[in-house]
């Protein structure tokens, strides 16, 4: 039981490492060196990084041993594919549900979000901009599809972050967060998620954008390293 309660530590623990973004894709994770740092035997480290593996998290490369698996441009158009449609099913589900309230919270993080925008705090108004989404999903009344969505958005740390000095698309996402709130003010459930798949669908493409440029500019410093 001790032992497979280590396995278990130390395979919540790289999981909820490698979701957060503190490794680089790509970067080789050691066996050896987990081993000393958990103080355990190279065994439950093995076992762990099998589960991560079953998750693609990591992936075993020949010659080289684990390392933290890349998100593809595919990986991600295949989530937001997924998130645009159950994040704007829940947020018709919650409409209804939403007390006065949970209303007061979400209008009171929409105007936190306008003073961190206004002061420049972009890893802030990140912060309120998960808190915001999340708090309509968790009204859904569906556990099952409350849970989905958070397992999805698990990935968010992993892509570049859309907010970092990107003001016209933190504009614009003000712009829809209050068509989506006054949606659900007025109980117009159907509204609501329709502004939801709207709003989800482009931050989709803004991630994609993003991603594509932070690849190339990889790409150039690679070539300019090897001139």
């Amino acid at each position: 039981m001790q032992y497979k309660t280590k396995k278990l530590l130390i395979y919540q623990k790289l999981r909820e490492e490698i979701l957060n973004g503190q490794y680089e894709f790509g970067e080789k994770l050691v066996i050896s060196r987990l081993a000393k740092r958990f103080e355990s035997s190279e065994i439950p480290i093995r076992e762990a990084m099998n589960q991560l593996e079953a998750e693609k998290l990591i992936e075993f490369k020949p010659h080289t041993g684990a390392i933290v698996s890349t998100l593809s441009l595919k990986d991600i158009q295949e989530i937001f594919e997924l998130r645009v449609e159950l994040e704007g099913l829940a947020t018709r589900l919650a409409a209804e549900a939403l007390t006065k309230e949970t209303l007061k919270e979400l209008r009171e993080i929409l105007d936190d979000s306008r003073v961190a925008f206004k002061n420049k705090k972009y890893e802030r108004f990140e912060e309120l901009n998960i808190e915001f989404h999340l708090k309509i999903y968790s009204e859904c009344d569906n556990q099952l599809l409350f849970r989905t969505i958070k397992d999805l958005w698990s990935n968010t740390n992993r892509y570049p972050s859309l907010f970092k000095e990107n003001d016209s698309h933190i504009k614009l996402s003000m712009q829809e967060h209050e068509e989506i709130y006054s949606a659900l003010t007025n109980k117009d459930g159907m509204l609501a998620e329709n502004s939801m798949i709207r709003h989800k669908a482009r931050a989709g493409k803004e991630i994609l954008r993003v991603k594509q440029w932070d690849f190339y500019n990889r790409l150039n410093g690679l070539i300019e390293e090897n001139k």
